[in-house]
């Protein structure tokens, strides 16, 4: 006679090997059609790149060092634009954006990338995406720098375009929040989180909640009498 006890141990092994053997078709199943999207893109010929959504630097309205008022020590009582060497390593790497494209791909594979424009055209698309995040660092770094030299509407112009440029760099938006909340600019808080919600990045999620937070009044009434 077969022991009750027998019969359940065989009962449960059979179950976790059907188990297995499911769970293990459908991450195979997964795998090929990731893997038949990848050689189904290689093959996607060069596609017109008119549509993309080109970012613009406004470099007549960003506070940069040679069209400041608070020019470098070395440049002051003289003519002469200040020297390479007097431009923050911020400024001068989007300067050197100038003549460049820049799109933002953020949470965009390479392979959706082949399939919507060509894989002939990923080399340049990857040349995109790279000035994109240059240049939202460099602004990041650049509104901190403004922040500590208490520069705080050059460097709300910088931040406020990073933002427009649908960064998802947490603190570049907390650095903007900090300032709208202690002028009582709330609804300008509100319109940050609009934006974050809307950025293709696994950031959205965390940025989104500590702007909320940011979002309590009774934060900054101290502060503020």
């Amino acid at each position: 006679m077969i022991s009750p006890i027998f019969t359940t141990i065989v009962i449960v092994f059979l179950s976790v090997m059907i188990y297995m053997k499911v769970t293990t078709n459908r991450f195979n199943t997964g795998d090929e059609k990731r893997l038949e999207l990848e050689r189904s893109s290689n093959s996607v010929r060069r596609q017109s790149l008119d549509d993309l959504e080109y970012i613009t630097i406004p470099f007549g309205s960003l506070p940069f060092t040679q069209k400041s008022d608070k020019e470098p020590e070395a440049a002051k009582g003289s003519d002469k634009e200040p020297s390479d060497a007097d431009i923050p390593d911020c400024e001068a790497a989007i300067l050197e954006l100038k003549d460049k494209k820049i799109v933002n791909f953020t949470g965009i594979s390479n392979t959706d990338l082949k399939m919507a424009y060509g894989a002939p055209n990923l080399p340049l698309l990857s040349e995109y995406d790279q000035n994109y995040t240059l240049l939202i660092k460099s602004l990041d770094s650049w509104g901190s720098r403004l922040l500590e030299q208490g520069r705080k509407e050059d460097a709300k112009k910088v931040l406020e375009f990073a933002v427009e440029c649908r960064t998802d760099l947490r603190s570049s938006y907390m650095m903007l929040a900090d300032m709208y909340a202690e002028g009582f600019e709330f609804d300008r808080i509100d319109r940050l989180i609009e934006v974050a919600e809307g950025i293709n990045s696994l950031m959205s999620g965390p940025i989104v909640r500590a702007l909320k937070e940011k979002c309590d009044i009774n934060m900054y009434v101290g502060k503020k009498s």
